[in-house]
């Protein structure tokens, strides 16, 4: 059944998106060398921590003595711990395909709302993604040039959410000063892409930003749910199957969990709110995060193979409901692939 039960997901998965998100196109898998970069210097790592105590907010006052620190299984002398005060690069990427259009006015809301909750000398850019992929605001501090760039953005038709993940790290996160972030928000499908979620979730982790989901795929589960064609075909599935069997949701909690444990691994979380309404305070509550985050300091004794993957281990001696960190880096990683065609699309 297992097998079977594989192919009729996919198969549903490929359903929804052609409802929801209409067909792909064919696409080039042609590529060239990008350039990138890594924060890694020598042996000298920094790690992103968050600690959040019972009622779910950030401990403060943290000592680098209540934490143990493991690379690869073998325990490191922590050198320091401290909030780092330099400037933060956040990057949106925001889901404008045909599935955003009756609430993209509140996108653009919270949108706004995020660029001004950082701080004078912090930078935010954004990217849209429907069937193109949009760079339609470079690295600013000025919030005024956010509102208007937002109020330019309309929605396409299909959806090219792994395009959009890649470019974010390989093209706009290139390079940047300070300490990065890209916060998605995305109801998870995808139908126009490129490159495949395995190849984006290694571009990202090597990028050394610190990735947020901002999940809506509970508002795109009741729209497939009221789709007459997926009706009947769960009823077949679940015929053949059993009654205990919902695809709809099994689709979209594996997009989730996929989604959500590369959050986790790059040391940033995953939010998963059931109204647009909710979104604003996310926003505010990750750029409260981005502001306060602190870094442990260690000099790795480990070897360090080019293009070898370091796992982190981090351990808080105190009680605590929740501990955020990065699960590990690339050493001198691989140049990823440039995707053929232009970077970003021409501005609409």
């Amino acid at each position: 059944m297992g097998y079977a039960h594989n192919i009729i997901t996919t198969a549903l998965g490929v359903l929804i998106c052609a409802v929801l998100l209409r067909p792909a196109a064919a696409q080039s898998n042609e590529s060239i060398d990008g350039v990138f970069r890594l924060n890694v210097t020598t042996n000298l790592v920094n790690v992103p921590v968050s600690v959040f105590d019972e009622r779910g907010l950030m401990a403060e006052n943290l000592r680098k003595e209540d934490f143990l620190l493991w690379e690869n299984q073998a325990q490191q002398e922590i050198r320091s711990l401290n909030v780092d005060t330099a400037s933060i690069s956040a990057l949106l990427v925001l889901d404008t395909s045909d599935s955003s259009k009756s609430d993209l006015a509140n996108i653009k809301i919270a949108a706004e709302i995020f660029a001004r909750k950082l701080g004078k000398d912090d930078r935010i850019s954004i990217i849209t993604f429907d069937e193109n992929v949009n760079l339609i605001l470079d690295w600013t501090s000025d919030t005024k040039q956010v509102k208007k760039a937002l109020s330019k953005v309309k929605t396409g038709l299909r959806t090219a959410l792994y395009d959009a993940m890649y470019l974010a790290a390989t093209e706009q996160m290139r390079g940047v000063a300070g300490h990065g972030a890209i916060i998605l928000l995305t109801d998870c499908l995808n139908n126009h892409s490129r490159v495949g979620f395995d190849e984006v979730a290694r571009v990202i982790s090597m990028s050394q930003a610190s990735f947020y989901l901002i999940s809506k795929t509970t508002f795109v589960k009741e729209q497939a749910r009221q789709v007459r064609r997926v009706v009947i075909v769960e009823d077949i599935y679940k015929k053949l199957f059993g009654e205990d069997m919902n695809y709809v949701d099994e689709y979209f909690d594996r997009r989730e969990k996929e989604m959500t444990e590369l959050a986790e691994k790059t040391g940033g979380r995953g939010f998963f709110p059931t109204d647009y309404g909710s979104i604003t305070n996310i926003y505010a509550e990750i750029a409260r995060e981005l502001k306060n985050k602190y870094y442990l300091t260690y000099v790795s004794n480990q070897e360090l193979a080019r293009d070898s993957w370091h796992r982190i281990t981090v351990e808080y001696l105190r009680p605590a409901s929740e501990v955020v960190y990065r699960k590990g880096y690339y050493y001198l990683p691989e140049m990823p692939r440039k995707l053929v065609g232009p970077a970003f699309a021409p501005s609409k």
